[in-house]
């Protein structure tokens, strides 16, 4: 079961590579589908970059909590006091960011099916694991933790915690295709703006 879950995170993770490109292709090629003015792009670029600090940021500490301990121990400290997914959680607030600064209906709809569809399935196959690997402990936790909206009242902190420094590393560049997304989506809006990207089809 272990190499299972090791093949299906390795898919989901291409998947998401794959997936990431080709909304970017499709900015791209697409263009935004609304204007607004100087001001309030300005806002809705900073309200993104927010969102991506977040997700950033939020999902390096749910990685530091699991590396070396995912599926082998069960992790009940951190961000996985508050919410039993926080990985998922900060994923969808980047998507949400990405989304959002495209200003490209097509990509926001594509983003906001593909949270919706694909990983619920996710999540209950690997809860499905957790239960199979740590019983009664998981279901108690299960009890106490929200699926996917924290709870910081049920917020606990060890203030000393050993993870895997090499897998970790491996986590910290895996994160960073947030803010590279994100950057290439404001470098492709300037490059729309000057006329050095045509733009191919408007999608209203």
């Amino acid at each position: 079961m272990a190499s299972i879950t090791h093949i299906s995170q390795k898919l989901r993770i291409a998947i998401s590579r794959v997936f990431g490109i080709a909304i970017v292709l499709l900015v791209i090629f697409s263009g935004p589908s609304f204007t607004i003015n100087v001001w309030a792009n300005a806002a809705l670029d900073l309200f993104c970059f927010a969102l991506i600090l977040t997700a950033t940021f939020g999902r390096l500490w749910a990685l530091a909590y699991i590396s070396g301990h995912k599926t082998r121990d069960l992790i009940s400290d951190g961000p996985y006091s508050m919410v039993r997914n926080p990985l998922y959680l900060f994923s969808l607030i980047g998507a949400l960011g990405i989304a959002l600064v495209s200003k490209n209906i097509l990509v926001i709809a594509l983003i906001i099916i593909l949270f919706c569809i694909y990983y619920p399935f996710v999540i209950r196959g690997e809860e499905k694991h957790l239960q199979e690997v740590h019983g009664k402990a998981f279901e108690d936790y299960k009890k106490k933790t929200p699926m996917f909206l924290p709870s910081s009242s049920a917020f606990t902190e060890q203030p000393f915690y050993s993870f895997d420094t090499r897998l970790f590393r491996k986590a910290f560049f895996s994160v960073m295709w947030f803010p590279i997304i994100f950057m290439l989506m404001l470098l492709v809006e300037r490059f729309h703006l000057a006329g050095i990207l045509p733009v191919f089809l408007r999608i209203p």
